[in-house]
């Protein structure tokens, strides 16, 4: 049997602590593992095969240079932004507060997958990894099935009743089998999350201050939040 009740809580730190410290580097995980917080993360392939810790697939929005990470190296990466590879995390972690890890998928299926995988292998810390993507969860769940899953969801899954029927009792529950839900706040009033939560732990992402984690405190077992700008207590 998995142990996810550290998916409950604490607060996950979205991309770290980043109010004083750029998102998704050493510095605004190393804030985060002294405050306490599970860490949110983000992962890419480069071309010479680095699992590279960066929320975009260009690197245009924090450098202003239009570079797509699957097409750079590792060299060509750090020689315009400093970024951290997964490693560099968790030896950094090294199991002081959990992690959770988003696979991004703009390459092709499996070569991500695997190298994460391996690195993750030899980690003893708490982990969960995440993803969009369906078949990246499905290959976890097939590769990888002690490893604990989750899958992102950006919409309530169709407004065509039969089709939502398909997509949660078949993948789901047959196909992915995830251990948790991560939902976009502005869905997770909806009824069939509600109905979700029966059976999975359901966490809401973004949280972007204290206003928005008292509404929707009662929807979800746990938040992705921006931490740093106010504390979120519970009112």
């Amino acid at each position: 049997m998995k142990n996810i009740s550290f998916l409950n809580s604490p607060l996950i730190a979205h991309r770290g602590i980043h109010n004083k410290y750029r998102e998704n580097t050493i510095e605004a995980f190393r804030r985060a593992i002294i405050e306490g917080y599970t860490i949110e993360l983000d992962v890419h392939l480069t071309t010479d095969n680095k699992v590279i810790v960066y929320h975009d697939d260009n690197l245009k929005r924090l450098t202003g240079i239009n570079k797509e990470i699957k097409k750079c190296t590792y060299k060509e990466i750090i020689d315009i932004i400093e970024v951290p590879t997964l490693d560099e995390v968790l030896n950094l972690v090294k199991g002081k507060v959990p992690l959770i890890i988003e696979l991004k998928f703009d390459t092709k299926l499996g070569k991500l997958e695997s190298k994460a995988a391996n690195i993750l292998d030899n980690y003893n810390g708490e982990f969960a990894i995440q993803s969009f993507s369906p078949l990246s969860i499905l290959w976890f769940r097939i590769n990888r099935k002690k490893f604990i899953r989750g899958y992102l969801v950006n919409s309530i899954f169709s407004k065509n009743p039969l089709m939502n029927g398909v997509l949660n009792k078949f993948i789901l529950n047959h196909l992915l089998k995830p251990n948790f839900i991560a939902v976009n706040l502005k869905y997770l009033k909806n009824k069939k999350i509600k109905t979700l939560r029966n059976k999975y732990i359901i966490i809401g992402y973004t949280i972007n201050n204290n206003k928005e984690y008292n509404e929707y405190y009662n929807y979800a077992n746990n938040f992705i939040c921006n931490i740093g700008k106010e504390p979120f207590i519970r009112l």
